[in-house]
Formats: C-alpha cells, structure tokens, sequence
C-alpha cells in the first residue's frame, strides 16, 4: 500500500526516516506504509507526544489500553511488536529505548514533516493534542467492547470481589490441591450471591506467587475486594483462615480462622459460613448484596471428596501424566460414592481430554468413556452446567449429532447464562461466525481479565478470519500457553509468514516437540521460504505417529499445506474413520482453500453431517 502523506503539515511528523500522520493514524517509510496494529501505532504515538520525556510502564498501560487492564508482559510484547515493524531491536535502538526503573523514551526529534527543522513547544502540543486525541478516542471505542452490561435505571451496583489462589501451609506442603479445592468452592458458593462480580479463577491465578501488593492486584482486576485464605492439615485436623480485604485502603474487612476435625461435613460447613459471612460483611458496607443460597453437600465421603479435589487438580494440568492421575483419582472417587455427580462429570472432561492432543487415548476409546459419564452425572443432577456443557461438546466432537448439541448447549446457558464458550465453538464450526463472536463479546463483557476468555475469543475471531483481533486478543491473555498458536496463525493469515514462525518456535519451545506444535511449525515453513525445515519437521511428525497415535488431522494439515493433496485426502479420511476432534474445524483451515471444490473434500464434510455449501 503506497504511503500518502496527510494534506494537513501541523499533523505530519518526522521521525529520522518516517513519516507519522496523526491524522490518519499511519506510519510511512519512503513511499510504503509500515503496517502497524492499532495499539502499536498509538504506543508510538504516545512515545512521540512525550518526547523527550520518558513515560513510565503505568502511564503507557493508561493511555494505550485504557480502562483495558493489561500488565507489564502485555506492554513489553507490545514494545517488541513495534520495534519488529520499525526494524529495530533493543540492544541498538534507532527510535526509542528503555529507560532503567522509569518506562520508556523516544530518543531522536519528532520534527514538523514540512521540512522545518526546529521542534519548538508549539509543534510538540499539537503532537500531544492530536495523540491525546486518537488515544481518547480508541480508548472510549474499547470501553464500549469492555465495559460491563449497562443496568437498568434504580438497578444496584454490583460489588466486584476476586478470590485468590489459597495457600498450603500443612507440614511438607502436600495439599496444594486441596486448597485449590477451597478455593473453586468458595468461588462456586459466592457465584450463587446476586449483587457480586467475582473474577474467575483463571483470572487470579497469575498472582498465585507475585509480590505485587493487594491494591497493586485488585487494580489489575479491576475489583474492590480482595480474599485470600490459606489451608493447613494436620493428621486429623483441619484449619482454614480466609481474610475479606478491602483492596483500596488494605485494610482487613473481615478475618477468621475455623480449626475443625478433618470431615466432610465440617469441610462444608465451613464454606458454607465463610461465604455468608463474607456477603453479610459486604451487604453492610455496600447494602446491596444478598445471602448465598444453599448448596447441597456433594458428597458425605470424605475420602470421595479427597480423591475428587485430587482428581480435579490434575485433571486441568492437561499433561498425559496428570490427565492419567485425573482418571485413576476420579474413578476411586466415584467407586467410594457413587451419587457423587460433580465426580462422574470431571470424570467425563478427564477422557474428553485423554481424546485430544492433550492425552494418549485414541479418540474412539476416550469419548464413549466420557459420554457415559456426562450421562451418569446429569442422571445424579440435571441442573450441573458442567455435565451439560460436557454433553454438549462429546456430542458435537464425536457423535456429531449437531441439532441434540445445540439443544444440549442452550440447557446449559439456562443454567448457566456466562457458561458461553463451548456453545461459541460449535457455532464456529457450524460456519456461524457472527453469532459465535456476540457470544464471545458477551462473555468478554463479563470476564474483561480473564486470560482463558481472551484466548477462546482469539481464536473465534481467527475462525472468521479477523485477524487484527484474533492478534489483540491473543495479546490480552499473557503468558497463557494457548496464545502463542494464535498469534502464530493470526500472522500467517496476515500473509506475515515469518513473524508466524517466530511465535510457532516460541510455542515448540515453551511446550516441547509435541505434535500439533511440530505440525503448526511445519505448516508455516511451508509457506514461506523454509523448505528444508518443513520437510524435516513432517519427517519427525510421521516418526512420531508410527509409534503412537498422533491425530491423522495433524499429519494431513501438513500434507496439504506442501502441496500433497493426496496424502491430505488420505489423512483426512483417516481422520473421519478414527472420530479425531479435529475434522469438525476443517471448514476452517485455510491449507485446504485450494481443494474446496474437490469432490473427496465435499464428501468428508458431507460424512461428517455439514452442508457442502461453504
């Protein structure tokens, strides 16, 4: 795209060899535009309005993302982004650097681009006005995306609390996951109270060991109430402290400490009472918060309970390892009662994941395995989202029966309006793109902080191939693992094939030479100029599969992305015999754009009950 200086100078500033236009928001490098996202353009924009000041961390995070919360890691991706597109890197920098203890400073003149050489104090107001200007503007465009659901007028305000990770403070700290445990609890009990905003688990978990401050955190999270606790066994023992902090003063609303025998009952109804002391406290202070409603003992075995928290933990680990330790603790769980349905449905999402490149199972001995137990635990208790939402997803990634899993998916949302995700990806691979992401925007709404809400929404917009967004929402989930594949495929269908690669490498790095990492890798080689890489990658891929299952989707993705439509065919066909996961997206992937019309390809989607019409 040719660069088109504005016809406006005052707007027009150069930067040693750019030219940036605050009014059209761009920035140019001889005749080529320098194509930079949204919000690398207005961190430039910032660095230049405040030249030759240095910006600190906080101010930048403020005026680029505004009301947004993103943290250090966040900004530093950021600044790496935008030192990429201006060519440049920290160790020589041309534009700007970082500045020890402070932030960050442009360090050459933004000078008037009609060739006046000195910057006096007028032109660098207008370059303040007019990046004030844009910032201000975006800002307010992203509060509308962000902000919370407008209430209705002579409606109460809803009392935003965060519940951090509790600590394990028993002898050799072997309870890790039981104080995990505590905390979901505490969290489910507190969903069941009008009046509150909690932030989700997932949401919390990055300040497990931080050494920022309770104000420090509760800015982040943008809430104003904090709760921490912490557990401690000892033999037959049991004691749990939890503490209610206001986060603007810290100071202690509310601490008590429960030093009971270690029993289920005991267990239950000390989060019982710690959640009605809490929305009691809260009510007082804010007068707007209800008592919890009741929640019914799961289970009246507390070694069913023991083997349950145990089971849940490892389960999200999502390793082979720990998918297997789910199994055998979720199963014993289940053996010592068997009426527990919370059980019976991490149960199901155990095998569900044993099924996926998350674990080892083949696909047709995982599913059947994970329907049964989605089937047991709504038997036990209809009204349990998660064996509902568990349904749902089996019956699209294996039965695809895709009418009884939209139905399965609205019982879901009846019971649970926020539980949207799931719903979201089927309408994905129902090419129903619009509605997938007004759910995503929904659920954004209500978890803006949510790393694992920000990933889903990444790569529904991928799925519409939005791209821009795909990339600023991959951005806002941090460190989350996910993230990097996103960004990687959000770059390649920008046609940035090497930049794809950067982060493919740094996901193949973080997670080791697993194979959907290698097979993301390979296909990005392929497409751009790294031939012998891909070749060599494909080569380790199929050493891979012939000693143990690795999705044929996997295998054929890379076929078709070297140009070897039959292998591809072959693959896929594989694939749909062996029930994968994968096939259900294969409408999707841009790899098989070039084969849409081939009759093997509208004979799978065919097989697998979609409309040819794409």
């Amino acid at each position: 795209m040719a660069f088109s200086p504005s016809d406006n100078p005052q707007q027009r500033f150069r930067v040693l060899d750019l030219v940036v236009d605050m009014d059209r928001q761009t920035v140019g490098r001889g005749k080529q535009l320098i194509d930079l996202p949204e919000l690398s353009y207005r961190l430039f924009a910032v660095l230049i309005a405040r030249a030759p000041d240095a910006v600190s961390k906080d101010e930048l995070i403020r005026e680029v993302w505004g009301d947004v919360v993103v943290g250090d890691e966040t900004l530093a991706q950021r600044v790496r982004l935008l030192r990429q597109a201006l060519g440049e890197n920290s160790q020589s920098p041309r534009y700007f650097e970082s500045v020890r203890g402070r932030g960050y400073r442009l360090i050459c003149d933004a000078k008037p681009a009609s060739g006046i050489a000195a910057r006096n104090r007028t032109s660098v107001v207008l370059v303040g006005v007019a990046a004030a200007a844009i910032i201000a503007t975006v800002a307010a465009a992203l509060w509308l995306l962000t902000r919370p659901p407008i209430e209705p007028p002579g409606a109460p305000s809803v009392v935003s609390v965060a519940v951090l990770p509790f600590s394990d403070l028993s002898a050799g700290q072997g309870y890790g996951y039981f104080a995990d445990g505590m905390q979901e609890e505490l969290l489910t009990r507190l969903a069941h109270v009008e009046g509150l905003r909690l932030s989700s688990r997932t949401s919390v978990e990055p300040f497990r060991s931080t050494s920022l401050s309770i104000p420090e955190i509760a800015a982040k999270l943008r809430v104003s109430n904090v709760i921490e606790g912490s557990v401690r066994v000892d033999d037959d023992q049991i004691r749990i402290t939890v503490q209610l902090i206001d986060a603007q003063t810290d100071q202690h609303l509310w601490a008590d400490s429960f030093d009971r025998v270690l029993s289920m009952q005991n267990i239950f109804s000390i989060q019982e009472e710690v959640a009605r002391q809490i929305a009691l406290l809260l009510q007082r202070e804010y007068g707007n918060v209800a008592e919890p409603q009741l929640v019914q003992l799961p289970t009246g075995n507390l070694e069913a309970y023991n083997a349950y928290l145990l089971g849940r933990y490892h389960t999200f680990q999502q390793t082979p390892e720990d998918l297997e330790l789910a199994v055998t603790n979720l199963e014993l769980a289940t053996t010592l009662d068997p009426n527990f349905a919370e059980a019976f449905a991490v149960l199901g999402w155990s095998y569900s994941f044993l099924g996926t490149n998350y674990g080892n199972l083949l696909p047709t001995d995982a599913y059947p395995k994970a329907k049964e137990a989605a089937l047991k635990a709504i038997a036990l208790d209809g009204d349990l989202p998660d064996a509902r939402s568990l349904y749902a997803d089996i019956l699209t990634w294996y039965d695809w029966d895709f009418e009884a899993a939209e139905r399965e998916y609205l019982k879901t949302m009846d019971l649970d309006p926020l539980n949207v995700l799931g719903y979201a990806l089927f309408l994905s691979t129902q090419e129903r793109h619009d509605e997938a992401i007004a759910l995503i925007e929904r659920r954004l709404q209500a978890s803006p902080d949510d790393p694992y809400v920000h990933i889903n929404a990444a790569w529904r917009f991928l799925g519409a191939r939005r791209y821009d967004r795909a990339i600023e929402e991959a951005e806002l989930a941090g460190n989350h693992p996910d993230a990097l594949s996103a960004l990687g495929f959000a770059w390649l269908g920008k046609g940035d094939t090497e930049r794809a690669i950067s982060y493919f490498e740094s996901d193949l790095d973080d997670r080791g030479r697993v194979p959907r990492q290698l097979s993301n890798l390979a296909i990005a080689c392929y497409r751009s100029d790294r031939q012998q890489q891909a070749q060599e990658l494909l080569t380790e891929l199929e050493t891979m599969a012939a000693g143990h299952f690795v999705s044929p989707a996997l295998l054929a993705s890379v076929y078709f992305a070297a140009g070897e439509a039959d292998r591809g065919f072959a693959g896929l066909q594989d694939a749909v015999d062996a029930k994968v996961r994968d096939v259900i997206f294969i409408r999707g992937w841009t790899v098989l754009d070039e084969w849409r019309d081939d009759p093997r390809y509208l004979a799978l989607i065919q097989t697998i009950g979609f409309s040819p019409a794409h």
